[in-house]
């Protein structure tokens, strides 16, 4: 009777701490998984390492574009052209800070006269561009996010 009890006792602590291990395992796995993903989703050279990481990286690039769209993605709202000058309105609708943009006119390199230094989330702000003539494809951009407009005319 006793030796069964003690079978059941050490049996139970035995199960205990199988349960504690895998426990402790999974959690590891997912700190290093989330540290693994922290350190992707913040590092700039993400779209240059990630196709490079095989098999895994092919794996990973859509989850992390998704996660990294959350924390970075402007929009372009309107774009008009005042003489020599192209106005572009654009809208942050990430959750982080941007600033410092480009602009890419139709596969062309744009002069930007006035660029917004930071548009913090939810902001909207407005870039000046030294542009003659007609365009049919925006690009403003920058390190962290791409936005892409299309002339409806």
């Amino acid at each position: 009777m006793i030796e069964t009890i003690l079978g059941i006792l050490i049996v139970g602590v035995l199960i205990f701490i199988l349960i504690k291990a895998v426990g402790n395992i999974l959690k590891g796995i997912f700190l290093i998984f989330l540290a693994f993903l922290i350190y992707y989703l913040f590092s700039s050279s993400i779209q240059s390492l990630a196709p490079s990481l095989q098999p895994i990286g092919n794996f990973l690039k859509t989850p992390i574009d998704k996660v990294r769209s959350i924390f970075y993605n402007i929009e372009i709202v309107a774009a008009t052209q005042s003489k020599e000058i192209l106005i572009i309105v654009v809208k942050n609708n990430g959750l982080l800070p941007l600033g410092d943009f480009n602009v890419r006119i139709d596969g062309k390199d744009a002069k930007v006269i006035s660029n917004i230094s930071v548009l913090l989330p939810k902001q909207v702000g407005v870039i000046e561009v030294d542009w003659k003539g007609n365009y049919s494809k925006i690009e403003v951009f920058n390190k962290e996010v791409k936005a892409i407009y299309v002339s409806p005319l």
